[in-house]
């Protein structure tokens, strides 16, 4: 008991000595801001009324215009207008008019804080899309000079659009902040892009699925990282349009078999905010595909195919090993990277001048040329007419008579050359894909399908009568077959065993044939 008889001893401390020692409180750095306690623990009641007061007080003052005032600093953890002495907020009103105008002078990171929490609760805009147009342009406005920033406003930005439904793509947006691509937000932009416009993907994205280290790949270190960048994602949406068509199911349907989990995100993480206003949480349905073994190992086998094929394109010496894919899938990306590729080194053309007096002396030339041509034109017609009406009156039995003497008429025989003729087929019978397939065909994938069906070895003669290569030509008609009847037509240099029976209809006629009829008997 005697114990608590003792005095107590004071001693005496020299404020001012101490402030000289540890530096000015302006000089001093904010600490690392920390989350804040989540729904379920105790929440003191003082901070819960002090988030309160910042809302009241913003709407208060939402439209308040700043004199034009001196810059003074201001550094809080916490900033609201109750840290602010009445320099301060002279100087933040000002600021905050500035920023209205379009214009974004220096100033402290805790007024920038102040700002946004304004916008997150709503003061400032009347439409959530002008709310989220000024955050966009407050994070560009000052993200080079606080680095940092970027951490926090990525992911209240994301809040922001998910809360409102703002139909915005948030991925650029989730690439900005080193902590916005390690959580759930990014798995909700991949599943999203993936699901409805994967050409949008980017390398950086699609390595989030691989098993395999393309980075440290020797092509891809040394040359072959803007091929893979530029290539990669065209790859996966060929691959995915190539599932659709085939299977009736996209990348993610055919090998994620879950139904995701949904998560609760809470709002605002970090910020002053008042969750009376939206709630402490948002439910989201998450599907966690980085984490989806046979996805994975499917989009790891195209990369790596699509590797190889780039690194015989670029005579890289040496291929990659192990490449498992269906024969199919492998020789689909592969001719779809040599068509790209080739196309992509192709030389431009010469630059053509146009001398206008000479092009008008043409011209000249050219109507005297066509008035005298006309007559002989005229004479040729009359000459048909009287041949139709010959085989209108007499029958149809007269008609081969007259084809042949029309053939010696305009040749020197009965024989005809690729020029006089062209390829046709009779469509009667086919189902909708078919037709449209058909429909699409020019006469150069014509003649090339009429060359394979004879197996006349023909199909170079062809290529370079269109100007193009065998190959690509080739490509061009599976293009064609995997957009409309969903398969590949042309295996090598034969058409596939399975349609061979649709081009037997396939005939040469002659063109121009005054008695043409448009159909194949």
């Amino acid at each position: 008991m005697n114990a608590y008889n003792k005095s107590l001893d004071f001693v005496e401390i020299d404020i001012s000595e101490a402030q000289e020692q540890s530096g000015s409180l302006q000089e001093m750095s904010i600490p690392e801001r920390k989350d804040r306690p989540v729904q379920g623990s105790s929440l003191p009641m003082q901070g819960l009324a002090r988030e309160r007061r910042f809302v009241r007080q913003a709407r208060e003052w939402e439209r308040r215009e700043g004199e034009p005032s001196l810059y003074i600093p201001f550094m809080s953890y916490w900033p609201t207008f109750e840290q602010m002495d009445e320099a301060q907020q002279s100087w933040y009103f000002y600021w905050r008019s500035e920023l209205r105008q379009g214009r974004y002078p220096f100033t402290d990171l805790s007024y920038i804080f102040v700002y946004l929490y304004e916008l997150i609760h709503g003061v400032g805009w009347e439409e959530p899309q002008q709310g989220y147009h000024q955050l966009m342009a407050l994070w560009n406005a000052y993200q080079s000079m606080y680095p940092k920033l970027s951490n926090y406003i990525a992911e209240w930005v994301c809040d922001f659009a998910l809360l409102h439904k703002l139909d915005l793509p948030l991925m650029d947006i989730i690439m900005r902040s080193t902590s916005a691509k390690a959580g759930e937000l990014y798995d909700l932009e991949l599943k999203r892009i993936l699901e409805n416009e994967p050409s949008r993907l980017r390398l950086e994205h699609i390595l989030a699925f691989s098993d395999y280290d393309l980075q440290r790949s020797k092509f891809y270190v040394t040359g072959g990282r803007a091929l893979m960048e530029e290539y990669m994602p065209k790859v996966v949406a060929l691959v995915d349009s190539y599932l659709r068509k085939t299977n009736g199911k996209n990348l993610i349907d055919t090998f994620y078999k879950g139904n995701g989990k949904t998560v609760e995100r809470y709002l605002f993480r970090s910020a002053v905010y008042d969750a009376e206003l939206y709630g402490r949480t948002l439910p989201l349905r998450i599907f966690q595909l980085r984490k989806c073994p046979p996805l994975r190992y499917y989009i790891t086998q195209l990369i790596r195919c699509t590797e190889n094929k780039l690194r015989e394109l670029q005579h890289f010496k040496g291929r990659l090993r192990g490449v498992s894919l269906m024969k199919e899938t492998q020789m689909l990306v592969e001719r779809f990277l040599e068509k790209e590729y080739t196309e992509a080194i192709k030389p431009a053309g010469p630059v053509i001048s146009i001398d206008p007096e000479r092009l008008a002396t043409l011209q000249k030339d050219s109507e005297e040329v066509r008035s005298l041509l006309t007559v002989e034109d005229e004479r040729m017609v009359e000459d048909a007419a009287q041949d139709m009406e010959l085989v209108t009156e007499a029958g149809p039995e007269l008609q081969e008579q007259v084809e042949a003497q029309v053939e010696m008429r305009d040749g020197d025989g009965p024989s005809y050359t690729d020029s006089d003729q062209e390829i046709v087929r009779d469509t009667s019978g086919l189902d909708e894909d078919w037709l449209l397939f058909a429909g699409q065909l020019g006469q150069a994938h014509l003649e090339a399908l009429f060359a394979l069906q004879e197996t006349s070895g023909r199909l170079y003669e062809i290529a370079e009568k269109y100007g193009t290569m065998p190959a690509l030509l080739l490509d061009e008609i599976n293009e064609l077959a995997m957009e409309t009847i969903g398969d590949l037509l042309v295996d090598g240099e034969s058409i596939a065993e399975d349609y061979i029976d649709y081009f037997a209809r396939l005939r040469r006629v002659q063109k121009r044939s005054v008695f043409s009829t448009g159909k194949v008997e």
